[in-house]
């Protein structure tokens, strides 16, 4: 039997509880589904519940951080692409705009701040974990900024030099005995790229944002493997049933 993830490479997420995963029920409104990642960052760092993975989408939505919800216009901007069927919710963790939706897949870890962890440690941690299930896939995949990507970032996971999976990192408690660690993951797995970066440039358009980006700069795990005529929600379904099945494996869950 493999040797389970947190014993072999990262021993100092051991903690005195188990790690547990959550698989959510999907929530209609985008603020309420993004809030979750906060309120388990919290629950883990009081000790309400012991260390977490959570596996969820959103629904169809733009996540922009607190910095950008500052930007000119930003509310009138937001009316626009709520018109559109973009509405646009704010999330905890840092980056910049990305799109949200049934395609999209979220992964977050979230465990408490250990005495040697750094943000170093917490990328890493994304970084092999989904470099291994990306080449389960047969895909293998590369760690560094894509030009032209939206929330384009030093630890972006790509494929053949185009952006799969992004990342970010929240940490919270201003004491060392209540602080925790959201590490967090968003994987494109089947939407349409075009159109949702359209939607980001026009955000930032409408807030005399000068930011633009490429639709071709990300590629999603529906373009990056054979063909399947599976529809998305089967095709998103079987992949998320794929990573939690990683998942419980790397956490011995």
């Amino acid at each position: 039997m493999t040797q389970p993830f947190i014993t072999s490479e990262f021993s100092a997420l051991q903690f005195n509880r188990p790690w547990q995963l959550l698989l959510p029920h999907d929530r209609d409104d985008p603020q309420t589904s993004i809030r979750l990642d906060e309120e388990l960052l919290h629950q883990v760092g009081r000790g309400e519940i012991g260390p977490s993975i959570c596996i969820r989408q959103d629904p169809q939505s733009l996540v922009v951080t607190r910095r950008e919800a500052r930007m000119q216009n930003f509310a009138q901007a937001s009316q626009t692409l709520a018109a559109h069927g973009w509405p646009v919710a704010v999330r905890c963790s840092g980056g910049s705009c990305v799109p949200q939706g049934p395609g999209v897949i979220n992964l977050s870890i979230i465990h408490p701040h250990c005495k040697t962890w750094s943000l170093k440690d917490g990328y890493q941690l994304l970084d092999r974990l989904l470099k291994g299930f990306l080449a389960s896939c047969g895909l293998q995949a590369t760690t560094g900024e894509v030009s032209g990507a939206f929330c384009d970032g030093r630890y972006n996971l790509q494929v053949d030099g185009r952006k799969i999976v992004g990342t970010a990192q929240r940490w919270a408690g201003a004491y060392r005995s209540q602080a925790a660690v959201l590490s967090h993951a968003c994987l494109l797995v089947d939407l349409d790229l075009a159109e949702a970066t359209h939607r980001i440039n026009q955000l930032y358009q409408l807030c005399n944002n000068p930011q633009s980006f490429n639709p071709q700069a990300c590629i999603t795990l529906r373009d990056a493997l054979p063909h399947s005529s599976r529809t998305t929600r089967q095709f998103v379904t079987g992949i998320k049933e794929l990573l939690a099945k990683q998942i419980r494996q790397a956490f011995a869950i």
